[in-house]
């Protein structure tokens, strides 16, 4: 079977980098700020109706990884466009295709390479394997460089089930908070001074909660090495 899969993986693979490079190509050519692409962003998907716009939307998020597009400001584009309310959903269903395709592609593309070689991680990895949903969520609560995440936890032993749901409530907090923030510069919203606020409070308890988990994961790793009976032979 790996006969047949190394020539698909160089197709793909080569496939990936043309259109990496074709992208990188265009933006550099175009004189393009990224932080103007929300704006630009916003002013293109008014021009559909709420559900398609929604529907592209998701679509831009999902496959965002292919060029490594930043995700922040696709995020920040969300509240921009949608508003802070229903950017917050949009981005939910974006951002978590996003990651899990990320994470696919590297499984697919560089697991086997680092089973293979990387004898001296195997440890690391084993341990990934038994507590993978608590690392993917202290990672993701403390803000971690989302694509590095999204492809290094494809490349270890980590589950794609415990990725997917450290992911999911991992991403919540930053998520909301950016969406709101981006939310407050979209016409027509009130009390921008408090959602202000309420965007501030979502990223301090991510990081807060990243923290805490951070600190008893730390403890539990150090406690059964101290409780490990010795046994007699």
């Amino acid at each position: 079977m790996a006969d047949w899969h190394k020539p698909i993986k160089i197709i793909i693979g080569g496939l990936w980098l043309g259109l990496f490079g074709s992208a990188l190509i265009l933006w550099w050519r175009s004189d393009m700020p990224l932080t103007e692409i929300p704006r630009l962003l916003e002013q293109w998907l008014s021009e559909f109706g709420l559900v398609k716009a929604a529907s592209i939307y998701v679509v831009i998020y999902a496959i965002r990884p292919l060029i490594l597009f930043p995700a922040t400001l696709l995020t920040v584009a969300s509240g921009l466009v949608f508003g802070p309310w229903l950017g917050v959903l949009f981005t939910i269903l974006g951002e978590n295709a996003s990651a899990n395709l990320a994470f696919v592609m590297a499984r697919w593309f560089g697991r086997g390479t680092v089973v293979k070689y990387a004898d001296r991680w195997r440890r690391w990895d084993q341990k990934l394997e038994r507590n993978g949903l608590v690392t993917v969520l202290i990672m993701r609560l403390a803000m971690l460089p989302f694509d590095a995440v999204n492809f290094g936890c494809g490349l270890t032993a980590v589950r794609q089930r415990d990725f997917a749901l450290g992911t999911f409530f991992g991403i919540l907090p930053s998520l909301i908070g950016f969406v709101l923030l981006g939310g407050t510069v979209a016409s027509g919203v009130a009390h921008r001074g408090a959602i202000i606020g309420l965007s501030l409070m979502f990223l301090a308890v991510g990081f807060s909660t990243a923290h805490v988990l951070n600190r008893r994961e730390r403890r539990n790793t150090l406690m059964p090495r101290e409780s490990i009976p010795v046994r007699n032979t």
